[in-house]
């Protein structure tokens, strides 16, 4: 559809609530798609993406992010004018079905966040950034064995508000889609001594932190959280954690090394 540069985009008209309901019901759907051949389930998998496209216009607007995220995983994979073999066609039906997976997994964590009985679970208005980064800094901190950030727009401002606080011995990880500015110089500073990581990746859109075997999601990039607008820092659920890290551990096996430790 065309749509008419002065139509107004649709708004969210569903509650938090209704939302979250249907993408868990999606988000069980969807496992029954793994492992499978594409043309097997192509007719189940086009009813699921109609629903779930509704439901994310519906809990989240046609100008969200959520919606977009969502785009991006239908047409994952790699296509050419003259069409794919059945071999790249199911490479790219297995990395839309994982895109599928993280948009859904990220969006319901989104909505955990919003809701009445996750309202205190980390949420932070505008201008309570030292809130906020107290209490990152207190996650990292417990960290017993490893910690691994995923981030798309970090920058060398994490290294000395976070970064110098991380107790000895603690493997870092981190994965974001660029290296900004002189970024990877002063990780390579950081790194002597210390076990520290770091890869790019064009796949890396929203913003997790992995501590041991805890995991949680964040409103907005680290550098940026809370100083101008609200966000949150909203853990995972136990169920979700193993799901979720399985996911960016995958972005991280391709993405591209540029410090290791």
């Amino acid at each position: 559809m065309v749509r008419n540069p002065k139509q107004q985009l649709k708004g969210a008209d569903w509650p938090p609530e209704q939302t979250l309901r249907v993408l868990r019901q999606q988000l069980d759907r969807l496992q029954a798609f793994k492992g499978k051949l594409p043309r097997a389930v192509e007719n189940d998998e086009t009813l699921w993406k109609q629903i779930t496209e509704g439901c994310l216009i519906h809990g989240f607007g046609e100008g969200s992010h959520n919606l977009s995220h969502y785009y991006s995983a239908r047409s994952a994979g790699r296509w050419n004018m003259g069409g794919v073999s059945e071999r790249q066609l199911q490479q790219n039906y297995n990395e839309r079905i994982a895109r599928f997976e993280a948009t859904l997994l990220s969006s319901i964590a989104e909505l955990e966040a919003s809701i009445p009985e996750a309202a205190t679970r980390g949420v932070y208005d505008a201008g309570d950034e030292y809130a906020f980064y107290k209490d990152l800094k207190d996650i990292m901190a417990r960290a017993n064995a490893d910690i691994f950030i995923v981030d798309n727009y970090l920058n060398t401002e994490f290294f000395d508000l976070y970064v110098a606080t991380i107790p000895p011995g603690i493997s870092l990880r981190i994965l974001t889609d660029t290296v900004r500015g002189n970024l990877e110089a002063v990780a390579g500073k950081y790194a002597n001594g210390n076990n520290i990581d770091l890869r790019i990746g064009s796949e890396v859109h929203d913003r997790h932190i992995f501590v041991d075997h805890r995991g949680w999601m964040v409103g907005q990039s680290i550098k940026d959280a809370a100083k101008k607008k609200p966000t949150y820092m909203v853990e995972l659920s136990a169920t979700l954690v193993p799901t979720m890290r399985e996911i960016y551990e995958d972005l991280w096996s391709r993405a591209k090394v540029v410090l290791r430790g």
